[in-house]
This record gives C-alpha cells, sequence and structure tokens, in this order.
C-alpha cells in the first residue's frame, strides 16, 4: 500500500512524475490532497515555478472538492488554501479559505468541528494569517466549551487543540511562533497536563531567545541539543550580521541551560566579528547579546557605536547593571556615568542601590 511517506521520498528525490503517479494509489482523498499539495510546494520551492506548482494545485483542490465528508473536506480545503497562499495567490487562497470554514460549520458533532477549526487554524498560520488563524482557534476553543459533551470528552478535545496549536508554533519562525505557544501552554496549564505544559515553557523561552535565527529546524535541533548543527545552519542558512547575532542567540541559549561549551561559541564569533558590517540596530542588539553574555569589555565596544541616545544609554545601563550583579561596583558605577540620557541614568543608579543592598 502506498503511503504519503513513500511520495514524499519520490519529492525528495525529484521525481515528481513518479510521486503524482503514485498519488492514486493513495486510499484516503485527504491523503491525496496533502501529496500533492506537497509536491507543489516543493516544486515551487526548490525552482520557483509559481505556474507549474498552480497548475499541479488545480488538481488538489478538484480532490478536495469532490470530498463529501465535511470534516475532511474543510481540512482538504484548508490544506489547498493554504499552498496557494504560500505559492503567490492570495485570491484564491483567501476564498478557499472561507469555504473551509462554512464546510467546518456543516459538522454536526461539536467535538469533530472543533478539531476541523483548529486544522482550519493551522494551515491559516502556516501559510502566514497569524490573526486569523488565532481567531479561528479561538473559535474552536469556544465550540468545546459551550458544547453539551460530558467533562472527559471535553478535555480530549481541548488537548488535541493544545497539540494542533504547538504544531503550528512548530512550524513557524520564533515571532509568529511565539503567539500558539503561548496560547497552548495556558490550555495545557489549566487543564493541569504539567508535562505538556512545561514543554511549552521551554519552546517560549527559547523563541524569546532566538529572535533573528529562530527558523524551526534551528529550534528543533536545539530542543533535541544538537548544538553544532544549529550553529552551522546559521551560516547556512542566514547573511551578514546575521549570522554573529544567530550564534550569539544560540551560545546564550547554551548558557540559560548550562551548557559550557556556549563560551567557545562567543569566542569564536568575537574572533570573527570584525568580518561582519553592522546596521544599528544589528550593534545594539549585539551589545544586549554580548551583556547577558557576560562579555562585558565587548559589549561596551558595541554600545559605544550606537548612536541613538535612548538606546545607546539603555545598552549601557545592562552592562551597568551586570557589572554590579557580579559584584563588579566599581565599574558598574563608572558606567553608569558616561550614559547621556539623564533620567535612564537616575534609574541604573537606583536599581544599582537595589542590587548592592542584596549583596
Amino acid at each position: 500500500m502506498t503511503t504519503i511517506e513513500d511520495i514524499l521520498l519520490l519529492v525528495k528525490g525529484g521525481l515528481y512524475e513518479d510521486a503524482l503517479l503514485k498519488v492514486d494509489e493513495l486510499e484516503d482523498n485527504l491523503d491525496k490532497v496533502h501529496a500533492v499539495s506537497l509536491i507543489a510546494l516543493d516544486i515551487y520551492e526548490k525552482f520557483s515555478d509559481v505556474n507549474l506548482a498552480l497548475d499541479i494545485m488545480e488538481d488538489a483542490e478538484y480532490i478536495a472538492k469532490k470530498i463529501k465528508d465535511p470534516f475532511k473536506k474543510s481540512i482538504a480545503l484548508s490544506n489547498v488554501a493554504s499552498a496557494y497562499l504560500i505559492i503567490g495567490n492570495r485570491k484564491k487562497g483567501v476564498k478557499l479559505f472561507e469555504k473551509a470554514l462554512d464546510e467546518a460549520l456543516h459538522i454536526e458533532n461539536s467535538g469533530e468541528r472543533a478539531i476541523a477549526l483548529g486544522k482550519i487554524s493551522y494551515h491559516m498560520g502556516i501559510s502566514g494569517l497569524i490573526d486569523s488563524a488565532l481567531e479561528t482557534f479561538e473559535v474552536a476553543f469556544d465550540t468545546v466549551i459551550r458544547s453539551k459533551i460530558d467533562y472527559t470528552q471535553k478535555t480530549d478535545y481541548l488537548i488535541k487543540l493544545g497539540e494542533i496549536l504547538e504544531e503550528t508554533g512548530d512550524s513557524l519562525n520564533s515571532t509568529d511562533a511565539l503567539p500558539f505557544y503561548e496560547r497552548a501552554y495556558d490550555l495545557f496549564d489549566k487543564l493541569h497536563v504539567n508535562f505538556k505544559a512545561a514543554i511549552l515553557e521551554k519552546k517560549i523561552l527559547l523563541a524569546k531567545t532566538l529572535k533573528v535565527c529562530g527558523n524551526p529546524e534551528i529550534r528543533s535541533a536545539l530542543l533535541e541539543g544538537r548544538y553544532g548543527h544549529a550553529v552551522a545552519e546559521v551560516k547556512n542558512l542566514l547573511k551578514g550580521e546575521k549570522i554573529a547575532i544567530g550564534r550569539l542567540e544560540i551560545a546564550l541559549w547554551m548558557k540559560k541551560l548550562d551548557v559550557f561549551e556556549y563560551k567557545k561559541i562567543v569566542r569564536e564569533i568575537l574572533e570573527q566579528i570584525d568580518a561582519f558590517s553592522y546596521s544599528q540596530e544589528g550593534v545594539a542588539y549585539i551589545a544586549t547579546l554580548l551583556t547577558e553574555l557576560g562579555s562585558i569589555k565587548e559589549a561596551l565596544v558595541f554600545a559605544n557605536k550606537i548612536e541613538d541616545v535612548e538606546k545607546k544609554s539603555e545598552a549601557l545601563k545592562a552592562i551597568a547593571l551586570e557589572l554590579a550583579r557580579e559584584k563588579e561596583l566599581k565599574d558598574a558605577y563608572k558606567i553608569i556615568e558616561i550614559i547621556p540620557d539623564n533620567e535612564i541614568k537616575k534609574k541604573a543608579l537606583e536599581e544599582i542601590v537595589e542590587i548592592e543592598a542584596t549583596l
């Protein structure tokens, strides 16, 4: 029996015609839609052949519209809609999402309706409709809460929705992933599913740490402890100042986990730091990262390059506070003296006094 995994192997090998022929061997039309969409997206991503990708998507759309079961049809339509959006046909993508939502509302079982809405939310999220995805999830959540099913069933459906939220976040870059992770954490926490809440808490911290290099593959590697792979991927995926920033973000994550090897990554970046040219935004962010990593001398060099008075003052304040926490009070007060913004200087002095009182 042919599976989607079999088709994916052909796609990875660039055997698209063979993959398309194998689609007919799939038993479920929902699987057929998913497989055809994957083929079209792979062609688009590897060759930027929009016309061919859209032609293939017409087959996926035809199969999706033939499905009679409203649960499967709504998911299939949202799968096609997301592919159209990713390829660039926004008008058709949005229209099919509307059809998917309309189809989901015809599902009689409230639990299944909620899961279908959750799947539609997932497809909206991975195709860039972040706000619409979160709004659709809330409709799914309310559908379960307002249903007349028993408490145990409600809990099961809510857990499934939380897992869909987490899966959506796993597919997105850090900034877009955060609202999905935070909503999933809130859900699992309230349901007292502690092990899932703990996983989400870690994913939230990672997404907040990796603001620049937080693509799904790098985050996944770091969660699995594959630090060397993550560092290598930064160089493969990013350019210019983002390479330095991305590696510093990885080092900071490792420091938060007490992985001592983070110091080696910092040393390597500092040796190459002059090889890049930096934007003012990059300079300010690197000053912040180096401060958190404990490389105070280097952080000070970058802080002094910041032209914006307020941003420069905040960077110097952060350095002073870090020195104070390390009991380097004399140096901390020296840094405060050169903070150009008087209000920020005043706040820095107040905070250092508080830190000093705890030492």
